[in-house]
């Protein structure tokens, strides 16, 4: 019935905590299509947590309106129990039962349906989950990301359509991190349900999502697939938030790299490149650029190089950077710079 129309709209949305002047949200506005993964990043304090409690419907907003399948959002207010039916939220501190089972814990939204169906979708969703072989164990003998995994199974057994993350990957080590994003992704894909995820780390974001909003001071300052977020920001600050990104006004361009910059600057616009953009070996149609290597630190798959060229610091990620790397040459293809506002 929903699939040619917005699964989930969000309308102009004002939202001002009391004893606060400013705004937690500011006229954010966005759509949803049904089985779309959408991530939103932005600094802290930007309002992230806010609208993801609006959109679970366990804050109200001043102005403006949520629709979920074409119906208001009721006010948490006006309820018994705060929220909408179809969407749930796997909250940062997991809100597990901590003297019950994992087996248990997945079990009990399940308890006011027939015997047979509690043990068939628990033993589904402990499969879907991978906690089989963890589910006589309680919470605390878990791992970080088994905890993670049951407070997504445990969610997952309310039968939501959509479902709300807030920072849900942020006490995980790095690689437990990465393969349980993955898998979180891959069950909400086969699962066909739509994820809102928050996070501070936009890697997560870029690596999951649909598409990726930049929040900033409450408002939507930026909302695009991840591959135009990262190379086609809307201004500078948007760029730097993704990663390291060299800036350059056409006077310092034409200095740095020895010619200048082919088109015009748009009013209030700066040239931009991202570190990873320059590579050791020469390019057709391309810009070289020499300079005085002041420092390199060791990233691991990367190697950041700090240059000196013409009195302007610049910083370069090489991958497969040689150890006795003696070049300090590097070029960059034409299509890597970006014309952003200030």
């Amino acid at each position: 019935m929903y699939k040619d129309l917005s699964f989930l709209e969000v309308k102009n949305i004002l939202k001002t905590y009391p004893k606060n002047e400013k705004p937690a949200l500011k006229g954010l506005a966005f759509s949803m299509k049904a089985g779309e993964i959408i991530s939103f990043v932005g600094p802290s304090g930007s309002g992230k947590s806010t609208l993801l409690k609006l959109i679970g419907g366990l804050i109200s907003q001043d102005e403006g309106e949520v629709l979920f399948k074409g119906k208001a959002l009721a006010k948490p207010e006006d309820q018994l129990i705060a929220g909408e039916a179809g969407i749930k939220m796997v909250f940062q501190d997991l809100r597990l039962m901590p003297n019950h089972s994992v087996e248990e814990n997945v079990k009990y939204p399940l308890l006011t349906y027939t015997a047979d169906y509690q043990k068939e979708r628990t033993e589904e969703l402990l499969s879907i989950c991978g906690l089989l072989n963890f589910r006589k164990r309680l919470p605390r003998e878990l791992s970080g990301g088994q905890q993670q995994r049951l407070a997504f199974a445990k969610t997952l057994a309310e039968d939501p359509e959509l479902l709300l993350m807030d920072e849900p990957f942020s006490n995980l080590d790095p690689l437990v991190k990465e393969d349980l994003i993955i898998e979180v992704t891959e069950i909400v894909k086969n699962q066909g349900l739509s994820l809102i995820m928050v996070t501070h780390d936009t890697q997560d974001a870029l690596m999951i999502s649909d598409r990726v909003g930049m929040i900033k001071h409450g408002i939507l300052v930026q909302m695009d697939t991840p591959e135009h977020l990262y190379f086609k920001p809307k201004d500078l600050k948007i760029g730097e938030f993704f990663g390291t990104v060299n800036a350059f006004s056409l006077e310092e361009f034409e200095q740095v790299f020895g010619k200048p910059y082919p088109e015009k600057l748009n009013d209030g616009s700066t040239l931009a490149i991202r570190s990873e953009a320059f590579g050791l070996n020469p390019i057709e149609h391309g810009y070289r650029l020499q300079g005085e290597l002041l420092q390199r630190r060791f990233l691991g798959p990367t190697t950041m190089l700090e240059l000196n060229v013409q009195g302007k610091r610049i910083e370069l990620k090489l991958s497969n950077a040689p150890d006795d790397l003696q070049t300090q040459e590097f070029y960059i293809n034409a299509n890597s710079i970006m014309q952003v506002k200030c």
